[in-house]
């Protein structure tokens, strides 16, 4: 895995320069972005399916795919400069677990089939994000959201887990009524 997570980071700042497609401008950075993204399999359940909306330049899908080979990932990004380098690493890094979609979460219809699993990284409120991506996930799914130190003026939900590393807070939550 550790050759294939250099891979990745030798990929996009290959592709970043030219398309400026995260803010990682250094191998450093997107070391710790990766390690950002793979904190949370220190804490989260086991999962066969995941929706990661907003994917951007692949954080934290991409580590997560690689770390968890038998789930498979749907990958949200409407942008297609994120689409390309998105379908360019599935090739490169044999994701054969992805699914790469060019869409919003708010033009996706919800399917039979449902995901253990919805990640997202800085991408919108919380209470918005769940509002709009709780169709798409099973009953006993999870919320994974990697969020900043004010989560809590995001979402009042006085049952939700956050881990907190450093800078990072994780809102791990299991689908239920956030009214």
């Amino acid at each position: 895995m550790r050759a294939k997570l250099d891979l990745f980071a030798h990929l996009l700042l290959e592709w970043g320069g030219v398309h400026n497609l995260s803010g990682a401008k250094s191998h450093q950075d997107i070391k710790n972005n990766i390690q950002d993204s793979l904190q949370v399999l220190d804490f989260i359940q086991p999962f066969r399916s995941c929706l990661d909306i907003g994917s951007g330049a692949g954080f934290p899908a991409i580590p997560l795919s690689l770390a968890c080979p038998h789930a498979r990932f749907i990958l949200l990004e409407p942008n297609a400069k994120k689409v390309a380098f998105l379908h360019h690493l599935k090739g490169a890094l044999g994701l054969d677990n992805l699914e790469i979609k060019r869409v919003r979460i708010e033009a996706l219809s919800p399917k039979t089939e449902l995901v253990d699993l919805i990640t997202s990284r800085a991408l919108m409120q919380a209470k918005d994000l769940i509002a709009l991506s709780v169709p798409f996930l099973r009953n006993q799914g999870h919320f994974l959201f990697y969020k900043g130190s004010q989560l809590r003026t995001e979402i009042a939900c006085a049952d939700c887990e956050c881990h907190v590393y450093g800078k990072r807070v994780y809102f791990y939550s299991q689908r239920r009524d956030f009214a």
